[in-house]
């Protein structure tokens, strides 16, 4: 009697447990909505003017570019609005030939008039403009045929028309400001509402050319905690996010999480206002490169889930070489060139200004700087309150990390004089650095182009214009009912349109 009993509890029980599992699946396969979390609430949904890695996340759900980077990385980039394409034989001219089924989400067709107006409000752009700088002219000699002229041969130009959204020009013209803050645009996902500080919600484009997504309600949640942000993966209350690594062990210790580890060629950096002392003195500069311990650095912000490197060019970027200048952690190296810099220790630097994201980058710098008689304190602010400092050159010292995806041309953004205000947040101006990048654009023979980027980075790293500190990992978490892609595109960006539930 007893071991029937027990026969039957026990199959009761795998009973109950084979349920559950059908259900998750059920469950799974039922659900239609996503909720994504952001480190930071946006500034703007402007399709040129945006400046930050979190208004790229929304922005690439809502519209669609010309082409498409393959995510392997090995194959040149696909058409998506851009149905085919050709090069003249000197390099010059860019043909591309738009697909007929494309339309906005509020009804219009695509056309090569509306392609034409993005390329150039695109190169207008402070922030994003560097991406086809080389682009000359741009027309359309039909309404599905758009050709982009060049003054000289620019191997990389398809790389940077995969950045470029393509927007209406009537819906521009007709409001800028609701363009920017109501967007309408061509991809798998439609603007429905945004509130300041919160959310952003977005609704699944049934009309969408490439088939309609499988999920159907997108959610942008606002957590800049990266504690809070870690307990609502775990809850459910999320389902994706970019991740800290100092929260990777308890997600990792948990099967209900699946972790994406993303190589970019981001980088995490201090970055000094040339135009305020003593930071316009190389050798103060090259003293703060080396003082401080970027492995330590590593291991104690980012878990070791980085790659130390002082170069601005990651080593797996085109341009990068080993002969190039690195510094290593020498202390008293810092205080011999303070010395001769007639800094007089301990020296107070003022404040080291960071958004909240970096303030445990900011205590690891201030205790190295510490070490060599450099003090300062911690100023933490509000996101888009830093970033406003930080471009309008309302700082002395800070730390942050930022990505120039692209041609390892768009590393001009952070040396040249005309991005003085965007990603130049050295605020360095200097006649050669500018000429070097010219001649590197205007480069058609790729071996001449490497000697050229040589010249660039040991420049950069001779000066110290910045003290470049690790090429992090990008980590994604998301909940393992979750399908993503294998492979994440190029510098880590991601498409709701390719995500399902299982």
């Amino acid at each position: 009697m007893r071991m029937k009993k027990a026969l039957a509890i026990l199959t009761a029980v795998c009973t109950v447990t084979a349920s559950m599992c059908f259900a998750t699946v059920a469950q799974a396969a039922d659900k239609t909505d996503l909720v994504i979390a952001l480190d930071a609430d946006i500034d703007t949904l402007h399709a040129t003017n945006y400046s930050t890695g979190v208004e790229q996340d929304v922005l690439n759900q809502i519209y669609d570019t010309l082409m498409y980077y393959n995510p392997d990385g090995k194959h040149d980039p696909e058409p998506r609005i851009a149905e085919s394409y050709e090069i003249s034989e000197d390099g010059l001219d860019y043909t591309f030939h738009l697909r007929d089924d494309v339309k906005f989400h509020d009804g219009a067709t695509v056309t090569a008039d509306d392609v034409v107006f993005s390329l150039e409000l695109f190169k207008q752009s402070e922030y994003q403009g560097s991406q086809i700088s080389m682009l000359s002219s741009v027309e359309a000699t039909d309404d599905s045929t758009v050709v982009c002229h060049l003054d000289t041969p620019y191997a990389p130009f398809l790389q940077g028309v995969l950045t470029p959204y393509i927007c209406e020009k009537a819906y521009y013209e007709k409001d800028e400001d609701t363009f920017a803050t109501n967007p309408v645009g061509t991809g798998p996902y439609k603007f429905v509402s945004r509130a300041t500080g919160s959310n952003i919600t977005l609704e699944a484009n049934e009309d969408y050319y490439r088939g309609a997504p499988e999920i159907k309600n997108l959610i942008f949640e606002v957590i800049p905690d990266a504690a809070t942000k870690a307990i609502a993966l775990q809850t459910g209350e999320v389902n994706f996010a970019e991740v800290d690594s100092s929260v990777l062990p308890q997600l990792q210790a948990n099967p209900q999480i699946k972790i994406a580890e993303v190589e970019t060629s981001g980088f995490a950096y201090v970055s000094m206002n040339l135009e305020k002392e003593p930071f316009n003195d190389p050798k103060v500069r090259q003293a703060i490169n080396y003082a401080i311990d970027r492995d330590n650095l590593v291991s104690v912000c980012y878990d070791g889930e980085a790659e130390v490197n002082s170069n601005i060019c990651a080593k797996a970027r085109s341009g990068y070489s080993d002969d190039q200048p690195q510094y290593t952690y020498d202390p008293e190296k810092a205080k011999e060139l303070l010395a001769e810099a007639g800094i007089e220790t301990p020296y107070d630097l003022g404040e080291i200004l960071v958004a909240e994201k970096y303030s445990n980058l900011a205590t690891v710098i201030q205790n190295d700087l510490k070490a060599v008689g450099l003090e300062m304190e911690i100023s933490v602010k509000e996101f888009n309150s830093y970033i406003s400092d930080l471009t309008s050159g309302n700082y002395g010292i800070t730390a942050l990390t930022m990505t120039l995806d692209g041609d390892t041309q768009s590393l001009e953004m952070a040396f040249t004089s005309d991005y003085i205000g965007t990603a130049n947040n050295a605020r360095y101006s200097d006649e050669e650095m500018d000429k070097l990048f010219d001649e590197a654009r205007a480069e058609t023979d790729n071996d001449k182009r490497l000697e050229i980027f040589d010249q660039i980075f040991t420049k950069a790293q001779d000066e110290a214009i910045y003290a470049v500190l690790c090429n992090p990992l990008t980590l994604y978490a998301y909940n393992a009912d979750l399908t993503c892609p294998e492979e994440f595109p190029f510098e880590g960006n991601y498409y709701v349109y390719d995500f399902n539930w299982a």
